[in-house]
C-alpha cells in the first residue's frame, strides 16, 4: 500500500496542471484577503476582519482544491495511463485508496498553508499599519480547522466524482455547479414550496457553512454540519469506487 501511495504522489506532483491549480488556489485566496486587510480602513478592523476574509474565501481555495482531485484520476483516463496503473496494482480497491489518500492530503496543507500563511501576513500587515491590539478571536480556530478538514473532504469529493465521469470538464464541470448553482436552485424551489430555509439540508451549503465565524442558530452546528456533508461525500466515494471495480479501464 505504501508504494502504491508513493506512486500516486509522484504521479500527482509531476504533472504540470495539477501542480498549477495548486498554486492558483493558494495564490487566489491568500491574495484577495491580504489585499483587502491592506487597503480596508483602519477602524473597519477588528478581531474578526482577518478570520472572516480567511475563511470567507475559503469556498473558492476549496473548490479549486477540488479540480486536483478531479484531474488526479481524470487525466489517467483521458492519457490510457490508468491501464498501467490498473495493470500494476490489479487491485482496483487499492488504487481508490491510494489516491484518495494522496488527494486528501494535499488538500489539507494546501488549506493548511493558506491558514497559515494568511494568519502570519495578515497579522503583519494589521500591525504595520499601526492598528490598536486586537483581542484573539475565540471562533477563529475551529473555522480554520473546519476549512482544512473541507479541503480534504472536498478534494475526496472531486477525485469521486472524476471516477464517475472519467472526462475532466465534465467532471470539474458538475464540482463547481452543484455548489454554486444546482443546490441554489433546488434548495430555492424547496424552501418556497415547504416555506422553510432548508439550505442546510443541501449536502455542499451545509459544508460551507461550518466555514462561517458566526454561524445560523438553526442549523447543524459546525461539526455537524461538516459531518453532513462528508457523510454524503464517502456515499458518492463509495459509488465512486464501484463503479472503478466494474467498469473496464
Amino acid at each position: 500500500m505504501i508504494a502504491t501511495i508513493r506512486s500516486e504522489w509522484i504521479k500527482l506532483r509531476t504533472v504540470r496542471s495539477n501542480v498549477t491549480t495548486a498554486i492558483v488556489a493558494t495564490v487566489i485566496s491568500l491574495a484577495i484577503s491580504l489585499l483587502s486587510v491592506t487597503f480596508m480602513g483602519e477602524s473597519n478592523i477588528d478581531s474578526g476582519t482577518l478570520p472572516g476574509l480567511i475563511v470567507g474565501w475559503g469556498p473558492v481555495a476549496v473548490l479549486l482544491i477540488g479540480v486536483i482531485g478531479v484531474l488526479c484520476i481524470t487525466q489517467e483516463y483521458s492519457q490510457g495511463t490508468i491501464r498501467l496503473t490498473l495493470v500494476a496494482t490489479p487491485s482496483r480497491l487499492r488504487v481508490y485508496l491510494a489516491k484518495a489518500v494522496v488527494v486528501a492530503t494535499v488538500g489539507a496543507a494546501l488549506t493548511g498553508a493558506i491558514v497559515l500563511l494568511g494568519n502570519v501576513v495578515g497579522s503583519a500587515i494589521i500591525d504595520a499599519r499601526d492598528v490598536p491590539a486586537l483581542d484573539s478571536n475565540p471562533d477563529a480556530t475551529p473555522a480554520f480547522l473546519a476549512m482544512i478538514l473541507m479541503g480534504t473532504v472536498v478534494a475526496m469529493l472531486g477525485m469521486a466524482i472524476g471516477a464517475l465521469t472519467r472526462n475532466p470538464p465534465s467532471a470539474i464541470t458538475i464540482l463547481v455547479l452543484w455548489p454554486l448553482l444546482v443546490e441554489g436552485i433546488v434548495g430555492g424551489l424547496i424552501s418556497l414550496a415547504l416555506d422553510d430555509d432548508v439550505a442546510r439540508w443541501m449536502p455542499f451549503q451545509s459544508g460551507l457553512i461550518s466555514l462561517s465565524l458566526e454561524l445560523p442558530e438553526d442549523g447543524f452546528g459546525r461539526w455537524g454540519s461538516l459531518g453532513y456533508f462528508a457523510a454524503w461525500v464517502l456515499f458518492v466515494s463509495l459509488i465512486a469506487e464501484r463503479s472503478l471495480k466494474r467498469r473496464d479501464a
